[in-house]
């Protein structure tokens, strides 16, 4: 899943570089260096899928699934390899979130399965990648076709569902990092991380807050 609550938050927290939010070890800079590793990760399996002689034919999205070599599971969505290795800078988003434990994450995979089957109908969707973490938890990464493919998305009414209902019923806490790939995955550059949104949902008054990265 991807997206934050719009329900009821605090005024938004800007936090310093370095600077970790008193009581919310989640927003430590640490945890971003350990969401940048398995965003890299997400975004290597992507360019070898794109850089295959040749996918699978069928339908779009095409899900490929797999295993790291700890036995993890990792999935790629492809949505349009040729826009994704065009040379042509993308928009990235990452999400990384705790499920609360005592909750079943059953709605979070039904709802997961009917967001990616909605992807055709936003064509600035180009993959999107589910990574295991370990203890329940995923990581997730999106590739877009710019900025105003983000803001497209936010229209779908089953990913505002997501973002409203289910994650502060389903997660402690995220974070929500947004940046660019310049030249796309054939340039086998790094993500750019240019900012992470943080939200903790544990009282019934949500907590965020942002940080600026510098470029």
């Amino acid at each position: 899943m991807i997206g934050t609550t719009e329900g009821v938050v605090d005024d938004c927290v800007r936090l310093a570089l370095q600077e970790t939010a008193v009581g919310r070890g989640f927003t430590d800079p640490a945890q971003t260096t350990r969401d940048l590793a398995a965003v890299g990760l997400m975004l290597d399996n992507v360019r070898r899928q794109v850089s295959a002689a040749a996918l699978p034919p069928g339908p779009r999205p095409l899900v490929l699934a797999g295993h790291e070599t700890d036995g993890r599971t990792h999935r790629a969505i492809v949505c349009d390899a040729r826009r994704l290795a065009d040379g042509r800078d993308l928009a990235w988003v990452g999400f990384f979130g705790v499920k609360r434990r005592d909750v079943d994450s059953a709605p979070l995979t039904v709802r997961d399965e009917e967001l990616i089957q909605e992807f055709p109908g936003h064509p600035g969707i180009l993959s999107y990648s589910s990574l295991e973490l370990g203890d329940g938890d995923w990581g997730n990464l999106i590739l877009l076709d710019g900025e105003e493919a983000r803001e497209h998305w936010r229209v779908s009414e089953r990913h505002a569902y997501a973002v409203r209902e289910l994650a502060p019923r389903h997660y402690s806490d995220v974070r929500l990092h947004q940046g660019i790939l310049p030249g796309g995955v054939r340039a086998r550059g790094a993500a750019v991380l240019r900012r992470t949104k943080y939200y903790d949902y544990r009282d019934a008054v949500t907590w965020r807050a942002e940080r600026e990265w510098p470029l």
